[in-house]
């Protein structure tokens, strides 16, 4: 787990250095696509350290409560528009259900994490 967030950082910080090269003027969300999986995956970590309210029933899962899905959820739907996705688009796509957008989410974060060692992979 160390290693993969030493190496995530490592990449970008690489990849942010180099996107300052050649900035071209697109119609992009709010929120770039580095900027987002960072946004993201600090939802995570304050997820997971989180101590939420006592719940009204005992939970015999790991499924995330509905308190902590709602904490990621913004993060969520910017790391989507962040890979082209409109908004609008995500909220017709998912019908507005939590478990779609986070689940689309981390797809997204996985997929890009991928990418990111690929091209580490490929650099040494």
């Amino acid at each position: 787990m160390k290693k993969t967030i030493l190496l995530l950082s490592i990449s970008m910080l690489t990849f942010l250095s180099c996107a300052n090269e050649s900035s071209a003027t697109t119609t992009m969300p709010d929120v770039s696509k580095p900027e987002a999986v960072q946004k993201f995956n600090l939802a995570i970590k304050k997820v997971a350290m989180e101590k939420e309210p006592a719940p009204a029933t005992p939970r015999t899962s790991a499924e995330l409560s509905n308190y902590k899905k709602d904490m990621l959820l913004p993060a969520a739907k910017d790391l989507i528009a962040s890979s082209g996705v409109s908004y609008s688009e995500i909220e017709r796509q998912t019908g507005g259900d939590r478990e779609k957008i986070l689940k689309w989410a981390v797809e997204v974060y996985g997929d890009y994490n991928k990418q990111t060692n690929k091209n580490y992979k490929s650099e040494n």
